[in-house]
């Protein structure tokens, strides 16, 4: 497997943690807007990162 593919899925997974603390935050301190909007877009930025890398790997394989 390329390295690019490896990196984009850890990036991936990398999303599913910042979205799994964001679960757990909102449950203990509540909803705050700025700070889920905050977490959504890193763990946006994230998936679409190791989508175009897993994209990149695969076409260079």
């Amino acid at each position: 497997m390329h390295p690019l593919v490896i990196l984009g899925f850890c990036l991936m997974i990398a999303c599913c943690v910042v979205s799994g603390f964001d679960i757990f935050r909102t449950i203990r301190e509540g909803r705050e807007p700025e700070r889920r909007m905050r977490s959504f877009l890193i763990a946006a930025g994230l998936l679409i990162g190791g989508g175009v890398l897993v994209l990149i790997g695969t076409t260079l394989s």
